[in-house]
């Protein structure tokens, strides 16, 4: 069965889901979802790497002495390696 909703695009190119689409998806606030193009379509995903991240975060900053410079570091890192992971899987 095909399913299709009208979202608005605001003018800074923002784009609200419909309560159906969040629902089955499982995102809300502060979650991330993926656009992927394949061929002229796009389709919307969510991203289930952030817990993960968070993961990696918690384990490297149990070590003592961590300073907020290098939390930020450490933070910055580990997203970038996320994005990278994903982009790879999304070839």
């Amino acid at each position: 069965m095909t399913e299709a909703y009208v979202c608005k695009v605001t003018s800074v190119g923002q784009v609200t889901l419909p309560k159906e689409v969040r629902e089955e998806l499982g995102v809300g606030e502060d979650d991330y979802v993926i656009i992927e193009k394949i061929g002229e379509t796009y389709f919307i995903k969510k991203l289930h790497g952030e817990k993960r991240l968070l993961a990696r975060i918690r384990e490297r900053v149990k070590k003592s002495g961590i300073t907020r410079e290098r939390l930020q570091e450490l933070i910055e890192e580990e997203t970038q390696a996320a994005w990278e992971k994903t982009s790879k899987s999304l070839r």
